[in-house]
């Protein structure tokens, strides 16, 4: 193995031996940190010694040995030629005739009596060529290298030396700073890194070997070591010779230089571990037992020495069972300090666990206040596990009422009354203080009276003035939402982002979710479908489906819709279980809207006008009709329409047309393209139509408005503009993720003249469009190729085109409005 930066010490040692050989007795000391290369040092020697024709003799004190009398001697005895006499005579003897060369590893742990023979044999051996070289560490040397006629120092590798020995090693030096990073220079550590990352070279991670290299050395080196490097693992911030002496039971000196070698090995930098694998090492050796002692011990001297409740909190944590461990007062009083500093500074799950360890050792009123902080800091991260507390913390069974069950009328706590609002309509009487208070109960008014540039200014009002937190986060919420349905999607998703950013900054889980699932609202209502789905199910995945409670709708809700737009014709979704409180709730609404929707496109007719007809029954019981939020008088007249009922639907849409809270640009636009579907001037409405939806930034519904327009035009007899026109509904599709879709609308059933195909051509056609061969549209249908082509030349003449590259856009003309992705939101 490589030895770099080591050669002018062997020189000097070289230098030595030959000073020694003209007569002049001497002792070296070769002083360094632990594991600096002192030992493979002597090895270089060695040979130079050999070659020098000196007489080598070679001992190693032994951690073990030290109590073992003459131990050392009888290792440097092997080397003696056979004579009779006491060990110094007979050295002496030889250097008479000879140069002699005594080599002492680690003379720390030699034993006392091989000292004082060495002492003895350097008083002796004056005017002969005695050369005595020995190893030590420097903040721990004897009286023997005390006093040593010279010294050298082997330091720690620098990042050229390292670099040098990763080029000897392994060929490659490009991570030489990490390596140096990691190991601080120490030969050892470094060797041990080496051998776990030679797959990869530049990795520099530590591994197995290294950390082996770290235990086994600190326990070869001295047992006090090891307990300090434990000490300042668990100390680490606060760790200072007082509370190094204090907690390992050494004096302050002592501890100092303890704390020196380790610094002299590279292990520590200032009185920090150097690295997390160096910290993981050191305490791995532990049982949990153990390691609850250490951290406990390690709690009450910080606590001593009047440290934060935080710091020593993190102490107590790390020990685990504090109740069957301490009972002192002092640690139910850090806990608890420790989790209201953790609550304000939005480190929630630290919370939650000192409380969860003060609570079994509390009792009386301060037990009821430690479930009290617990079940708040529970319902940030998970709603479900504050229940069984919400009896002992009103605020929490408030919170808990809001999203799972109908809460009582008489409360006075205006943010569960005023996100009520949003998930159950205006059944709670209102008392606002407030300025944001005020703004915030005026949304929904607003919006029922068509007063969009006062909604717009009150949610804003609200988004800046009131706080994020768990009293607000659903009022909060309810405002994007305000801002959507009053055509400000713009505002609303910058809003998204704003919260959404500080939600996560302050790792509140909750909070996340909930924001989340109306991010995905957002997106959905700018045609970001495949990107709504994700949104949505990554809120749903944030919280156990028993945390949502009802609002587990409005994520449910976004991914129907993004499902049945994309085609998905059975939405993992519906699949999910929802409370069954959900079903009288807006969120309830919004969910069945989104599942009628799905029914429509699946041509589940019948299932979907009972969705529909639901959403305007539980709208209607909230006094929350708003057309914006729940169009269902439109959603139902799509539904009529299907069946061929233009009365109805044009009954349905001018009911929705008549209601002020149908005053949005977005809103209205439905409602045209429903009249529009219904017969009445459909193209120039549909044109209207799929501008205002362009307007309001909804990118989906002005595709599937543009594509129902090109069938309107070509209805007309215009079919040169009908393609161009459904060229462009294709490509705003694509754009949303639902291209692909356009290809698979069934064909009008309002109609039967001779330019409608049958459901077989259809079926034929739209395999054609996709790129299928004859041959392969024949297999897949069953049928012969003959009748293929006798389909296709009727495909051909129907749809005016004259080969199999203009299906597509042909069959995006023919498609009626009725099926086009379940229709527009």
């Amino acid at each position: 193995m490589a030895l770099v930066e080591r050669g002018s010490a062997v020189e000097a040692l070289v230098g030595h031996l030959a000073e020694c050989a003209l007569g002049g007795a001497r002792v070296v000391a070769v002083a360094g940190g632990p594991a600096s290369g002192k030992s493979s040092l002597l090895d270089l020697f060695a040979d130079r010694v050999a070659d020098s024709g000196a007489l080598l003799l070679s001992a190693s004190g032994s951690r073990g040995e030290r109590d073992i009398p003459l131990g050392a001697v009888r290792q440097l005895e092997s080397g003696l030629p056979a004579a009779e006499g006491e060990f110094v005579d007979r050295v002496l003897g030889v250097a008479r005739e000879r140069s002699v060369v005594l080599a002492v590893d680690d003379v720390q742990h030699v034993d006392a009596a091989s000292l004082g023979l060495l002492a003895q044999l350097r008083a002796r051996a004056v005017g002969l060529p005695v050369l005595l070289v020995v190893t030590d560490w420097e903040l721990l040397s004897g009286p023997l290298t005390t006093h040593a006629d010279h010294r050298l120092r082997l330091g720690l590798l620098t990042e050229s030396g390292v670099a040098e020995l990763l080029r000897a090693e392994l060929g490659d030096d490009t991570a030489a700073v990490a390596y140096h990073r990691v190991t601080g220079g120490n030969p050892l550590l470094l060797h041990a890194l080496i051998a776990d990352n030679r797959s990869d070279p530049t990795a520099a991670e530590p591994g197995f070997a290294f950390r082996q290299a770290v235990v086994a050395c600190l326990h070869r080196w001295e047992p006090r070591l090891l307990a300090v490097a434990r000490a300042l693992a668990v100390l680490e911030t606060w760790s200072s010779p007082g509370a190094l002496a204090e907690l390992t039971d050494q004096t302050e000196a002592v501890a100092a230089r303890l704390t020196g070698v380790l610094t002299s090995a590279g292990v520590l930098v200032g009185w920090r571990l150097r690295h997390e694998a160096i910290r993981t090492a050191v305490l791995g050796g532990l049982t949990p037992a153990e390691s609850a002692r250490l951290h406990l011990r390690a709690a009450r001297v910080l606590h001593r020495r009047r440290a934060r409740p935080m710091d020593v909190a993190r102490l107590v944590v790390a020990s685990g069972e504090v109740a069957e461990q301490v009972l002192d007062e002092w640690v139910v009083e850090v806990l608890r300090a420790a989790a209201l500093d953790a609550i304000a500074t939005d480190r929630g799950e630290f919370a939650v666990r000192c409380l969860e360890l003060a609570l079994p050792m509390t009792s009386g009123r301060v037990r009821e206040q430690t479930a009290a902080d617990l079940a708040g800091a529970l319902w940030r991260h998970n709603p479900a596990d504050a229940h069984f507390l919400s009896e002992v913390d009103p605020v929490t069974a408030l919170r808990f009422t809001l999203w799972h069950s109908e809460p009582d009328s008489s409360t006075e706590d205006v943010g569960l009354a005023l996100a009520n609002q949003w998930i159950r309509g205006s059944r709670l009487s209102l008392s606002v203080f407030t300025p944001w208070e005020r703004a915030a109960a005026a949304l929904l008014p607003g919006l029922t009276g068509g007063a969009l540039t006062d909604v717009v200014a009150n949610a804003e009002q609200v988004l800046h003035a009131c706080p994020l937190g768990d009293r607000t986060v659903e009022v909060l919420a309810g405002a994007v939402t305000a801002l959507v349905l009053a055509d400000r999607v713009d505002l609303a998703e910058r809003w998204c982002l704003k919260l959404i950013g500080e939600a996560e900054q302050r790792r509140a889980t909750t909070w996340l979710a909930l924001l989340g699932a109306v991010s995905a609202e957002v997106e959905l209502r700018q045609g970001a479908v495949r990107s709504a789905c994700e949104t949505a199910q990554r809120s749903l995945d944030l919280l156990p489906a028993r945390s949502w409670g009802v609002l587990i709708g409005l994520p449910l809700a976004t991914m129907i819709a993004a499902d049945t737009a994309m085609g998905i014709t059975d939405s993992p979704a519906l699949r999910e279980v929802v409370p069954d409180d959900m079903g009288d709730t807006l969120i309830g609404a919004r969910y069945l809207r989104a599942r009628g929707h799905h029914y429509l496109a699946s041509d589940r007719v019948l299932a979907a006008i009972a969705d529909f007809q639901a959403c305007g029954r539980i709208v209607t019981a909230a006094g929350a009709d708003l057309p914006g939020l729940v169009p269902w008088r439109t959603d139902l007249a799509e539904a009529h329409l299907r069946f061929g009922r233009r009365r109805a639907a044009t009954h349905l849409a001018r009911a929705q047309a008549d209601l002020p809270a149908a005053a949005a640009h977005h809103t209205r636009a439905r409602t045209v393209r429903v009249f529009a579907l219904a017969g009445h001037q459909p193209v120039r409405l549909l044109q209207e139509a799929a501008d205002s939806f362009r307007a309001t930034g909804d990118r989906y519904s002005a595709a599937v408005t543009t594509a129902e327009l090109s069938a309107a035009i070509a209805a007309r007899g215009d079919t040169t503009r009908a393609r161009r026109v459904a060229k462009n509904a294709a490509d705003e599709a694509s754009a949303c993720g639902v291209g692909a879709l356009l290809t698979r609308l069934p064909a009008r059933r309002d109609t039967h003249d001779h330019t409608t195909l049958s459901d077989a051509e259809h079926r034929v056609a739209t395999l054609a469009a996709l790129g299928h061969t004859n041959r392969e549209i024949a297999h897949k249908l069953f049928i012969t190729i003959s009748t293929v082509e006798q389909h296709l030349t009727k495909i051909y003449r129907k749809l005016g085109v004259r080969k199999r590259a203009d299906l597509h856009a042909g069959l995006s003309v023919h498609r009626g409005a009725s099926g086009l992705l379940g229709g527009a939101r």
